[in-house]
């Protein structure tokens, strides 16, 4: 930060400062994140020019201000100028990690319109687009009209599939990579390896993993252990699973315990998951979602005691945790939601048809599951508007907001409870509509009345 500033008294007691010094200030202090100082000296350009934009709305939509670097590129247009392909494609990626999918399609737009959709910038930030905000066949069509697929374009599409529930694709992807020869990397073997875990495919994903080291030198990390730990406890293996987990070569890590700990929770294996548990608090003691899954693991057990005894642990170590939040994008708006959130100004309107949906699908068979996580007691006393989750509230504003057709996606920044997925199956049925969910996991895509992920995640 030190050279920057000197930069900057140089700049500001420079007589005459041209277009490449106003340029180079304003880059200089983007990288470095001074996005204050960056549009404080831009505003005082005269010669606002391509360049002098470009440089701001790269530097501001590469640090996560997503905001305001749109503002600016709509404002570039509308004073007749022509923003680059890295700034295009620094847009879309923002879009891509903040999941702003119908701005990005209006990026796709103008980069065609601008003839830049041949670019290999753009290209690989729309695959990136699509794969990530789970379109994967406008990720397969960006693909295939790719002049040239390096490992970070097949991974990319290996990884959209894989994420949106559609492993037999991801797979064939992975054995078309190696028909051309594009030698695949540990980010492959990351979705390769989820997709097997979520078809059960035991010996098939096993393979790939022995795979790596023996056919294309690659040493596992830890997430890749992860994976596996996943594939044998989805497929029931817990023995199995633990003794792969005490053999590692190298120490797991929390993302190994974690996986395994959610894993006996849907089992309900207790010895495994207080050993799991263990190891994940001494590790992490201070993460919230640790602490979380245990007094989960306890609380579908029905063992009460064990669950608030976790609870108080969690409260004497200060540890807090992190609220559920759900958002969906309506109109280039983005609208967020919390557990039992009444603040939306249609808070009203969605509490009344939400009460609806419920009942319509009670009428075909949905059973509301009150909460598994709270005892008879506590259900009795609590509001149970209270406990209403922040993923069925974004759905029913999307039905309440979003025309007949158009298929609804949300995001949610924790694990979808069972609940929620469940009653989400009974919605995509009774609205007929496609819903897309993304929780901290994966991507979920209902339709009819069944989910992508087959009911386990």
């Amino acid at each position: 930060m030190g050279l920057i500033s000197s930069a900057k008294r140089v700049f500001d007691n420079l007589d005459w400062k041209d277009s490449v010094s106003w340029v180079a200030m304003i880059a200089g202090l983007s990288k470095n994140g001074n996005f204050t100082s960056a549009e404080q000296v831009f505003s005082k350009l005269k010669d606002k020019d391509g360049v002098s934009y470009n440089s701001l709305i790269s530097g501001l939509a590469q640090q996560g201000f997503s905001d305001r670097a749109l503002e600016l590129f709509e404002k570039m247009q509308v004073e007749g100028l022509d923003p680059d392909c890295v700034t295009v494609a620094s847009l879309l990626s923002v879009c891509a990690s903040t999941k702003a999918l119908h701005r990005g399609k209006q990026l796709h737009s103008y980069a065609l319109k601008a003839g830049m959709s041949a670019d290999s910038i753009i290209e690989g930030a729309l695959l990136d687009l699509y794969a990530r905000c789970g379109k994967t066949q406008e990720a397969y069509l960006v693909f295939n009209n790719m002049d040239t697929k390096d490992s970070i374009s097949w991974n990319g599409l290996i990884s959209g599939f894989s994420q949106s529930g559609h492993y037999e694709e991801a797979l064939n992807v992975f054995n078309q990579m190696n028909k051309v020869e594009v030698e695949p990397n540990h980010v492959t073997f990351i979705g390769v390896l989820t997709a097997c875990s979520h078809v059960g495919l035991v010996n098939e994903g096993i393979c790939y993993f022995e795979s790596m080291k023996k056919e294309h030198g690659l040493v596992p990390k830890p997430e890749h252990y992860a994976c596996v730990v996943d594939l044998l406890s989805r497929a029931g293996l817990l023995s199995r699973a633990r003794k792969f987990v005490e053999e590692m070569p190298i120490k797991p890590d929390p993302m190994v315990w974690r996986t395994l700990l959610s894993s006996c929770i849907v089992h309900k294996n207790i010895e495994l998951g207080e050993l799991a548990a263990k190891n994940l608090l001494d590790l992490e003691p201070e993460d919230s979602a640790s602490y979380v899954l245990l007094s989960n693991m306890y609380a579908v057990s029905r063992r009460w005691n064990y669950r608030d005894q976790t609870r108080e642990m969690m409260k004497n170590r200060g540890v807090r945790k992190e609220p559920g939040r759900s958002w969906i994008e309506v109109m280039n708006k983005i609208h967020a939601f919390f557990v039992g959130d009444k603040l939306h100004p249609l808070a009203d309107e969605i509490y009344e048809y939400l009460e609806e949906l419920n009942n319509r699908a009670a009428d075909i068979g949905y059973v509301q599951d009150h909460n598994s996580l709270l005892n008879e007691t506590e259900m009795e006393q609590k509001d149970p508007t209270l406990y209403v989750h922040s993923e069925k509230l974004a759905v029913t504003f999307a039905l309440l907001s979003l025309p007949d057709g158009i298929p609804i996606r949300v995001m949610k920044n924790l694990r979808v409870c069972s609940d929620c997925h469940n009653w989400i199956k009974f919605i995509s049925r009774i609205s007929n509509r496609e819903i897309v969910v993304r929780d901290a996991y994966r991507f979920h895509h209902f339709e009819n009345g069944n989910c992508s992920c087959k009911d386990f995640w």
